[in-house]
Parts: structure tokens; C-alpha cells; sequence
């Protein structure tokens, strides 16, 4: 990851320039410095009061948070850890690298971090992914606040979190910053109770909790600020017994003592409501009478909110704030639970988004997120309000419909989600459209939450390999069906590892000349049930399945192996042609392997042609640094289905390529078709005029061809000249002629 994508703000700037200072080694993990075990003893035995106060909230903190993977870290003001408590995964990888109570957290040492920043600056600081300066700490967000209490002077340090970037949020730390003002304000409590006494004792107006003193009749005979704004109440006023907080007082003046009881308090002048938890004593004359009572008020508003915020995020989506998976777990259990007593019906629908990842890939995930927030809209807009909407997570969603009438009701409602789809979405001047594949389940009288799940699993993942942006209903003979891809699967994997995959090669024609004056490889899998399998079903599996790039590697490897082989027989120099796939060129590496590939098999690196699709170019800046390197290596650059993509045309003169493919959608009606001639011939036109050459797709006929030839296309690629054939066959063909 590049820590530069993004401009870095002005304090880690610093730290990062200190650090290069420091001369820190980014490629290696830091020698840790610890103090002594005595050392560490002191420093704990200085800061008891703090680890008194701070268990109540970092319990409460990982109960808030539930589900979230996350440590909770301790400093002093020397940057030594005191304490790690939380995920136990994660304090397991902190203590491989050396990191534990002890430790010195210092930015000379281990790089630019929160801790240290966060006592530099005193104030609450966050260091997320490659703010870091040390990549190994790339993959955390952390979150540091600075505290401060009065014990035999004043003691500082710090409390923070870290956690996987993939949780990173701003609100992480505003969380913390209200918790450490919690324990301050805690700490301060204690310290203030301590040389209280309550029972005779005068009210100071400087303690941060409210404060009444009242006698038998329940007037009010002292209270301090903080307590006159929250009630509204002033001294000399007679407490009533109606409101929450009177009813309470009227409780300890009859002998009972309150300790954290949760009160909502409203003002009684302005409306204002306080959380607050209020303790409460009765106060006995010399003669062991009760004389009045005497109240502490403390506000919890605050903490109240965050327990509820965080609570809110254990059920709900962050970014477009739908139901998540864990509350769509929830409620389909609850739902089912209902359903074994009563009567009624549901319908899940799974909805996966179709070339999602494309979007991440090419325009960056900020505009994925976008797509997401703005579908997730419009899928509430179109629900009707016996239906729920869930964020499974990435690209996934799932419906709830509840009490459907019948069948036809739920095939109705998947066809108007296919709908929504169709209108387009407009990022940065491209226009796209979306589409989904959605399967779909009804319950069964006393199914499972996981039956019902997996059914509707496997008819959306039918729903893809029926061509995508469908719906398909669960039957009977769907679970054989799925058994038989996985199998597929597997055999793919294999056939992989088993190099039983081979090389098709289909002619590149001349169309002045009608000679051939190259190739375009085309993976096959001569499957031992189902024949030969095309590309079509071989490559969006390899995707799937993660193995794309590995594909890409083996096609790479066999055509520059066949170049070499013609070479070695006197063969005249024939071109090849090989298709990247999205994951190829993205690829850090492919530059790198196209390279090795050349030198390894000693080719002429002009007789490689790759293939890239518009689409694949959108992130301009990207493409056309790898464009240039491969141009730089000698081979050749063709945009494949050049036509049907969204890549401006602004931008193909600064590409460095040599070739543009018509689409076959262009080629099959350009003789009944005036608009497609008329896109192809301008299309040649653009092309030569940025001395390009333009090859041809599905030429079927020869009418075709000498039309093409009339407009000046320069080459063909077709059944009509050629359908792909196996490289006996191509080189049977090359020494005939």
C-alpha cells in the first residue's frame, strides 16, 4: 500500500521525517527496549489508582463493542506499556513482535504511533494503516488519548485501542476520548469521596457531580450547580414525590439507601433530560433520628449514548446504515422461532452484486462505497413494508419478506429488484450498470435458519451461472446441481495443477493481403465428461475460484514457449495474442512475469501481444504506467472489444498501444445496419489517425470482409478465416504455406 495515495496530516508528516532520522528500518521489525521488572512493579504501584477505576470501563467498553476485535492498552508518561487487555489474537501477534507490559512505546524505536504523539500533543490522536512508518503495522488503526489524575502529584500517560484497519472508524476515538473523560472524572470522584464525609460535611461547588442536601419535610436545604441544571430544582424548594427523582428522595427519607440507581431526570424548567445514576443516604441526628437525606447526582448521559451508539453499530451497516448480518441472523431466528407456533410465511432473497469487485478494482473503493450507500437507497425506496433489508457485508444483501400472499408475490417482487437495477449510476462522467444476481428461498414448516440460508445460497449462485442479473427460486434438484459445481470446481483446480489445460489458436488475417500474420491464444479444457470447455466457462470459474492470475501466468508461459518452439523449427515470426484478465493487469507483478517469460524462453519480444479490455484502462493513471513498461519490454498492447466499454477517448492517445479489436456487436450487421458501418468506419478512422491498426471480430461472410477491406480495416480475426484450432493443426497450416 502506498502511504502516499492520500496527503498525510501535518503531525504524522513530522513524525514520519523523525523517524527517518532516528534512521528506523522499514523492513525490519523493532528491538524492543523494556524497563525492569522492578521498574514496571513502581510504576504500577503509582498508578493503582487508575487500574482501580479503569476494570469497570474497559469491561463495560468490550461489552459495548462485543464482536469487534480490538486490544486495550495502559501507558504511563514514558510511552512503557502497563497493561494489555482484549482480542486474544491480537495480544498473541503483539507479544511475537516483542510487544507486552513493559515495553517502551517510543517513536525512536518503533516508528510513528499513537502513544507518543498523543503525549507529544496531549491530545487524542489516530494513526491508521499506512500512517504507520513501519509497514508491519500497515494492517492496524489505533487510537491513543491522554489522561491525567492527581495521586501524590499529578500522573499523565495514555489509553488506547488497536484494531484490523478493516474496523477503522473516527468514532473509535471519540469513544475513547468519552471514556478516558469518564475515568478522569472517576478518579476524581474517588479522590473526592475519600475526604468527604457525608453525613456532616458541606456541599463544595467544585465536585462535578450534582449535590442536595435536604431535611425531613423534603426541603431542599443545599444543592450545587451541576444539580440545580440538571433538575431545575433551587434551594429552599419542597421536593415532590411525582417525578422520578422526588420519588426516590421520598425513598431514602423513609431509611433506604441508593446506591447507582438509574434515574431519567427531567429539568422542570427547561425540559432538559439527564441520565443520571444517583446515590442517596439518610442523615440521623445524635438522637438516631432520620433529620434529612443527603443525594449525589452523577451524569451518565453521555455514557449512556455511546453504550447505545455502540450498540446501535453491533446491529447496524457503518457506511449505509441498513441491519447487518448479525441483526439478520437475529431476527430470522426470531422469525422462525414464531413461525414453529404460528401461522404465517417467509421468503429470504440473497442478492449478490455482479462485477462489484471491478468497480474497487478500477475506480477505487470510496466510489464502490458510493454504489453501495446510493443501492442500498434505492432498494428501501422499492421494499414494500412487509419486507426488510439487511447488509450482509462487501457486495451482499438479503431480503425478509414477511406474510406474502403467494408464490407469484415473491417472483413479483424479484422482478421489480431486477428493475431497480437497471437504472444506471453515474460516477465521475461514466455512467454504469448495475445489476445483481438474487436467489431465493421460502420456508419450509419447521426448517432451520441454516437450511433456509443455504437454499437460497445455492439458487443465487445458479442465478450467476445463468448469466447474472437473474433470480432464481430454490427447487428440489438445485442442491444435485450445486454438488456437481463444487465438483467442477475442484477438477478445475486440478486440471490446473495437472497442466491438462491447453493452448487454442485462432488466425489474425490480413485483409489487403489475406495473410495470416498472427494468432490469438484461447485457453481449453478437454474435460474427460463434459468435452471441451470454452473460455467463456473456464476464466469468470478461475476468477471465482482465485486462481485467475495463476491462469494468466499459464497462457503467458505457453504462448512464449510456442513462439520459441516456431523460431527454433525456421518458422517465419508469427505474432501471438493473449488476453489479460482484470486481476493480471492490476497485478503488481505483471510486468515483472512478462519480462521473466521473454528472457526465460529468449523470444522476440515484439511477437507477444497483450490484450487488455477498455474497461480494464479506467484507472488511467495506473494503466498507463503498466501499458509503458510492457511497451518499454518490446511487446505489443491491443484494447480488446474496443467500443463497448466507457474509457474516454480523450485518454487513448496518451496510450501506449498498437492495436484496437472491433467488437463482433459492431461487425454482424454492418452491412444492414447504417449505424453500426457508420460507428466502424469512424472507429478506423480515429484509429489510423493515431496510427493505429484495427482488427476485426466475427467477420462471417466475405461480403463482410471485402466491406471492412473497402473502409480500410487492416486485419481480421473470424470464423470465416479460421475457427481456433490446436497447434498441430496450426502448424500443419503454417508449413503448408
Amino acid at each position: 500500500m502506498d502511504r502516499q495515495q492520500r496527503p498525510l496530516p501535518p503531525h504524522i508528516k513530522e513524525s514520519h521525517e523523525r523517524c527517518e532520522t532516528f534512521g528506523i528500518d522499514l523492513e525490519a521489525i523493532p528491538e524492543h527496549k523494556y524497563v525492569s521488572a522492578q521498574e514496571l512493579k513502581d510504576t504500577l504501584f503509582d498508578y493503582q489508582k487508575l487500574f482501580d477505576v479503569i476494570g469497570f470501563f474497559a469491561d463495560q467498553l468490550f461489552q459495548m463493542v462485543d464482536g469487534l476485535p480490538f486490544i486495550f492498552i495502559v501507558t504511563d508518561d514514558n510511552c512503557v506499556i502497563l497493561d494489555i487487555q482484549g482480542d486474544p489474537e491480537i495480544k498473541q501477534v503483539m507479544e511475537l513482535i516483542g510487544v507486552k507490559p513493559g515495553t517502551k512505546f517510543i517513536e525512536s524505536i518503533v516508528g510513528t504511533n499513537t502513544v507518543d504523539l498523543a503525549l507529544r500533543l496531549n491530545e487524542p490522536v489516530e494513526v491508521v494503516g499506512t500512517q504507520h512508518f513501519q509497514p508491519f503495522l500497515y494492517g492496524n488503526a489505533c487510537y491513543s488519548v491522554p489522561f491525567s489524575f492527581e495521586a501524590n502529584g499529578t500522573k499523565r500517560g495514555t489509553i488506547s485501542i488497536a484494531t484490523f484497519i478493516d474496523f477503522q472508524s473516527p468514532l473509535l476515538l471519540t469513544m475513547l476520548n468519552s471514556v478516558v473523560n469518564s475515568i478522569e472524572r472517576e478518579i476524581c470522584l474517588r479522590e473526592t469521596n475519600a475526604r468527604l464525609n457525608i453525613l456532616n460535611q458541606i456541599v463544595i461547588e467544585s465536585s462535578k457531580n450534582g449535590i442536595i442536601e435536604i431535611d425531613k419535610t423534603g426541603k431542599i436545604t443545599e444543592i450545587n450547580t451541576q444539580a440545580e441544571e440538571m433538575t431545575g430544582w433551587e434551594k429552599g424548594n419542597l421536593i415532590e414525590g411525582t417525578s422520578s427523582l422526588g420519588a426516590h428522595v421520598k425513598d431514602v427519607l423513609a431509611g433506604e439507601d441508593l446506591t447507582d440507581v438509574e434515574v431519567w431526570i427531567t429539568n422542570e424548567k427547561n425540559g432538559k433530560e439527564t441520565i443520571a445514576w444517583v446515590d442517596g443516604i439518610p442523615l440521623i441526628n445524635e438522637n438516631g433520628q432520620i433529620s434529612g437525606a443527603f443525594g449525589q447526582i452523577k451524569d451518565v448521559t453521555e455514557r449512556y449514548n455511546i453504550k447505545e451508539r455502540f450498540n446501535y453499530l453491533a446491529y447496524h451497516d457503518d457506511l449505509t446504515e441498513l441491519p447487518n448480518r448479525r441483526s439478520f441472523h437475529q431476527t430470522l431466528k426470531e422469525k422462525l422461532e414464531h413461525l414453529k407456533s404460528e401461522q404465517g410465511n417467509l421468503a429470504i432473497f440473497l442478492l449478490d452484486l455482479d462485477r462489484f469487485k471491478f468497480i474497487n478494482d478500477t475506480l477505487g473503493y470510496d466510489k464502490g462505497d458510493f454504489v453501495l450507500v446510493e443501492l442500498s437507497k434505492r432498494l428501501k425506496d422499492f421494499l414494500p413494508d412487509h419486507a426488510e433489508l439487511f447488509r450482509m457485508g462487501g457486495d451482499e444483501f438479503t431480503i425478509i419478506l414477511n406474510d406474502f400472499k403467494d408464490a407469484k408475490e415473491v417472483t413479483a417482487m424479484a422482478e421489480g429488484l431486477i428493475e431497480v437495477f437497471r437504472h444506471s449510476l453515474e460516477i465521475e462522467s461514466y455512467e454504469f450498470q448495475m445489476s445483481a444476481s438474487i436467489g431465493i428461498s421460502i420456508y419450509q414448516k419447521g426448517e432451520s435458519e441454516i437450511s433456509l440460508i443455504r437454499r437460497a445460497d445455492t439458487a443465487m449462485y445458479q442465478a450467476k451461472e445463468n448469466g447474472k442479473n437473474h433470480f432464481v427460486m430454490h427447487d428440489a434438484d438445485m442442491d444435485h446441481r450445486y454438488f456437481e459445481k463444487l465438483t467442477f470446481e475442484q477438477e478445475l483446480k486440478n486440471a490446473m495443477e495437472q497442466n491438462h489445460l491447453e493452448l487454442f489458436y485462432q488466425p489474425q488475417v490480413s485483409l489487403c493481403t489475406k495473410e495470416i500474420i498472427g494468432f490469438e491464444a484461447l485457453i481449453r479444457w478437454n474435460h474427460p465428461k463434459f468435452g471441451l470447455i470454452l473460455p467463456g466457462d473456464i476464466i469468470p470459474l478461475a476468477e471465482e475460484l482465485g486462481i485467475a492470475t495463476l491462469l494468466g501466468e499459464f497462457v503467458l508461459q505457453k504462448a512464449c514457449h510456442q513462439l520459441k518452439e516456431w523460431a527454433n523449427r525456421g518458422l517465419p515470426p508469427m505474432k501471438i495474442a493473449i488476453n489479460l484478465s482484470p486481476q493480471d493487469f492490476l497485478s503488481h507483478t505483471i510486468v515483472e512475469s512478462v519480462q521473466e517469460a521473454i528472457t526465460h524462453f529468449q523470444i522476440d519480444a515484439s511477437l507477444l501481444e497483450v490484450e487488455i479490455t477498455e474497461s480494464m484502462a479506467m484507472d488511467v493513471s495506473n494503466a498507463i504506467s503498466i501499458m509503458k513498461e510492457l511497451n518499454q519490454l518490446g511487446v505489443k498492447i491491443a484494447i480488446d472489444d474496443f467500443g463497448k466499454g466507457f474509457s474516454s477517448l480523450s485518454y487513448l492517445k496518451n496510450f501506449p498501444i498498437k492495436r484496437l479489436k472491433i467488437d463482433r456487436s459492431f461487425v454482424n450487421d454492418i452491412l444492414t445496419d447504417q449505424n453500426d458501418a457508420k460507428i466502424i468506419s469512424a472507429i478506423i478512422q480515429l484509429a489510423h489517425t493515431l496510427n493505429l491498426e484495427v482488427i476485426a471480430e466475427g467477420v462471417e461472410t466475405i461480403e463482410q470482409a471485402d466491406y471492412l477491406c473497402s473502409l480500410q480495416c487492416d486485419e481480421a480475426q473470424c470464423y470465416y478465416y479460421g475457427k481456433p484450432m490446436p497447434i498441430g493443426k496450426v502448424q500443419e497450416l503454417l508449413l503448408s504455406k
